[in-house]
Formats: C-alpha cells, structure tokens, sequence
C-alpha cells in the first residue's frame, strides 16, 4: 500500500492544527471535568539555514531538528502535580535540518511516523514517577545540560543542525564524511519503554528504562538506559547535570555509550557555562564540548543571550582522526510573544591519517522558534 498519500494528508491536517492556536502566545487550558483538564503546546521553529563546504554554499529554509516544529497535549489533573496523565507529542514533518545537504532536499512537508515524539502514560506519586509509551529514555539529553537557555541554536548535538552535510576534499570532491559520521555527542534516543525516575532526594534523582524501537521496522534490539540527575543552588549560582550509560543489546552483542554534561548560570552577572563529555565504549570515539554565555538585556523586549561554543573529537569513523568545531552565536528574546530570534555560526574541521585532506565547512543559521 502507497503510504505517500496518507502521510501527506495526516502532515496537513496537523499543519492546520497548528497554525490557528499559533496566533496565542500561551494557550489555555480546557477543564475535561472529573478532575482533569487538557493542556495543549507546541511551537513553530524554521530558519534560513546556509552551509560552505569549501567550494559550494548549499542554501535552505528548514525546520531545525534539535527543536523541530511540534504540537502536543497533556490530558492532566488540574488541582495537583500528581496522578495520572496522558502526554501526546508529534513533530509536524517539515523539511529536517538534520536530512538535508548538498545532495538532499527533502520534501517541503513530508510526515511520517517517525516524526511521534511522545505517545505515554505518566503516573507520579510520591515514590516518583513511572512512564509507559513512547518517550524519552534516561539518556535523551543528559548531554545537554543547560542553564543558558540557548539550545534552540547551541548545543552539544551538532548533527541535528547540520548532520547530513558532506566534508568536500581538497580535490574538490564530496566525500562519504558527513558531519554526522565526525560529530556525534551520543545523546540518547526516545523509544517505546518503561521509565521509572525517583523524587529528587537533596536535588538528585535516578531514573532507569528499558525500551525497544518501534517506529521503524528491521530494529529487534533490547535497549537499557540509567541516568542520575541533580540540580542545586549556591548563593546566586544554579548548577544542574546529568551523567549515564546506554546498552543497546542486539543480535549477541551489546554496545555501551556513556555521556554527561553539567551547567551553571550566576543570575546576577547572567553568565553560564556548560560542559558536556561521552564516549561510544564500542568504535572508542570519544569527545568534549563546551559552551560560554552571557544572559543580559540591551533591551526592552527580553534577555539576549551571547554564546561561544566548541567541540573536539577523537576516534570518529577511524582511529586517529580529529573533529573540531566551534561557533558563536545570539539569541534575542521576545517575551511577550515567548519568540526567540537568532543567528549562530558554526565553523568544522576533520583530519584523519588517511591520504585525502578536507576542506574546513562553515555554516550559518538565520531563525526564530515561537513557542505556545
């Protein structure tokens, strides 16, 4: 059975979801009755995306993946924070930042399954919280701790920005190097799973997962997850952090990727900082990020936020070979409308002991994410 043309009408129906409640900069919730209430979100993120590989600028209006453009719903007790609740989540299907390159233009609206983020159960209680669905494990973003506020272009997963793309060689060639292959942070996945995560105990928590794929087919692989969590105060100083391991058990062989990161923000001066570290136990790539801030106000309309970031590699595709990027970038905040507005640049490099020589990669990044 074609599946073209169900995908392209269900990315539709969802698009015009969308865009009439995109008119509230918050939406409202709606009383159910018996206690519950419907909390609907979402956000619009696109940017003019422009990438150099050394010879060829490849220019693109995208829908950013580290933030892509979605809507949602809880189905929530209204009086308290515990209970049971229903989470429905779904990217809209845009064109992927992450798929596209100098050789891939996806559709302009192509929806698929995949593109479901949240399909769960929630029940929290006392003891903690335990989730059943589609959702994400433990892993999912323990290596993106950050205090800043400036993920929605800085952040230690570089492919979801610019992942596809193709390091050309000094010949003047594409080559088979991508800046997913060379840039990786191994951050974990969402998957079908049950989480359970404990109550904070003096700012720390423990959750732990076990999950499979089922949004695409041919994946029969067991996956384990455990992460510890913690957020404090000191003074004017917040810090949070995750750190963890993730075990994909498939066909005999189980691989073991281990990632963590850590923030802190002064809220007095507004400058932060942020850390983030992994490495795959199986390929031995390893890799260490870092990203610098100031959070202050030139004007009325919200904080704008500076960024420096920078990534080194080790180990990626081949033994030996070395991956560096870094990138500045500016968020301008509007409050009243919950936009963020932002331009980032972000420059790559990739060596290895083989005999053909890469050429540096620029990209730059004109967008705004509006969130309701």
């Amino acid at each position: 059975m074609d599946m073209q043309p169900m995908r392209s009408i269900l990315g539709t129906v969802l698009l015009s979801l969308c865009l009439p409640v995109a008119a509230f900069a918050e939406l409202p919730d709606w009383p159910l009755g018996e206690g519950y209430s419907l909390a609907p979100y979402g956000q619009l993120h696109f940017a003019l995306q422009d990438f150099d590989d050394g010879e060829k600028h490849t220019t693109n209006i995208v829908d950013i993946t580290n933030s892509n453009t979605r809507v949602g719903f809880y189905v929530q007790p209204q009086d308290s924070s515990a209970g049971l609740s229903f989470q429905f989540e779904s990217g809209l299907g845009f064109r992927p930042s992450a798929a596209t390159s100098q050789d891939s233009t996806p559709d302009a609206l192509h929806w698929t399954r995949r593109d479901l983020r949240k399909v769960q159960l929630i029940y929290k209680a006392g003891f903690g919280t335990v989730r059943l669905g589609q959702g994400s494990m433990p892993l999912d973003g323990a290596a993106e701790s950050d205090l800043g506020g400036t993920v929605v272009v800085a952040k230690s997963t570089i492919p979801e920005a610019n992942g596809a793309y193709i390091f050309r060689t000094k010949d003047g060639v594409l080559s088979d190097v991508t800046i997913k292959d060379t840039f990786n942070n191994f951050d974990g996945a969402r998957r079908m799973r049950v989480r359970f995560d404990t109550k904070d105990v003096s700012g720390f928590s423990l959750a732990v997962a076990y999950g499979k794929e089922v949004l695409k087919s041919g994946d029969n692989t067991d996956y384990y997850d455990f992460a510890l969590r913690f957020r404090k105060t000191f003074g004017t100083v917040k810090v949070i952090g995750a750190a963890g391991s993730a075990y994909a058990d498939g066909d005999g062989d189980t691989t073991r990727t281990t990632i963590g990161s850590v923030s802190a923000l002064d809220t007095r001066s507004g400058l932060n900082l942020s850390l983030a570290l992994g490495k795959n136990a199986q390929s031995g790539a390893d890799y260490a990020y870092v990203k610098g801030g100031w959070n202050t106000s030139f004007v009325s309309t919200g904080e704008t936020k500076l960024i420096f970031e920078g990534f080194i590699g080790n180990d990626y595709r081949v033994s030996g070979a070395k991956s560096k990027m870094w990138g500045l970038a500016v968020i301008q905040n509007i409050d009243a409308a919950n936009i963020e507005a932002y331009l980032g640049y972000r420059a790559f490099r990739y060596d290895d002991k083989s005999a053909t020589d890469y050429q540096d990669a620029h990209a730059i990044q004109l967008g705004a994410r509006w969130q309701f």
